[in-house]
């Protein structure tokens, strides 16, 4: 719809999308469902509203409600970190991931610095700390691999961070129909994912792996 629609128009579709993923979740996890995400998906429908009406007017609402879900999204995997296993955190695979995600923020805040109005460049910086904080528990419950589906938060993640990355650059500094459409198919994708992982993952069921390490 992102390809055939005019923007506008995203406006009465993008609020279903989410809707649809919490009926999802609620079908699949029941009694068990995690008040916290679903608040994240209610800020998610006001997020996506104010992005696609007007995101350079709505740019510091945008940015705090995007801290906001970022820092609820930390709280929800939290649970997840089971055990750190130093051989795979410390390693120069990781350094140079951890290097790279930080790259792109930092040349992200650095491009769109002299398009945003100046008292929202706060808002930028603490949201990058929030995407960068988010980014390292993701890699961490990945790294770790203390379940069978570590690869989907992954996903999501990198999702995520493509989702924030670019959108801004398409608002502020060179719009174009196609990074529309990556956008909103990382933006959803990304909250699937998310969902799918804490909808099938037990943070009580963990494999056995120590045999691996010891």
């Amino acid at each position: 719809m992102s390809i055939t629609m005019e923007k506008e128009k995203l406006l009465y579709i993008s609020p279903i999308v989410v809707v649809t993923i919490l009926i999802k979740y609620i079908s699949t996890v029941k009694k068990n469902a995690n008040p916290l995400f679903i608040i994240v998906l209610l800020m998610l429908i006001v997020l996506n509203y104010l992005a696609i009406y007007s995101f350079e007017k709505y740019f510091a609402i945008i940015t705090l409600i995007t801290c906001a879900y970022l820092v609820l999204y930390s709280v929800i995997l939290k649970k997840y970190i089971y055990k750190f296993h130093l051989k795979r955190i410390i390693s120069l695979s990781v350094i140079i991931g951890c290097l790279l995600v930080g790259y792109i923020i930092y040349s992200v805040i650095d491009l769109i610095l002299s398009y945003i109005p100046e008292f929202t460049t706060l808002y930028v910086l603490l949201c990058a700390a929030c995407l960068f904080i988010y980014a390292a528990i993701s890699a961490t419950i990945y790294l770790n691999n203390n379940y069978n589906n570590t690869v989907i938060i992954l996903a999501s993640c990198i999702a995520t961070i493509f989702n924030i990355a670019i959108s801004p650059i398409n608002e502020f500094y060179f719009y174009n129909r196609t990074f529309t459409v990556l956008i909103l198919t990382s933006h959803f994708l990304s909250i699937y994912l998310f969902m799918k992982f804490i909808s099938e993952t037990n943070p009580e069921d963990k494999k056995d792996i120590d045999a691996n390490y010891f």
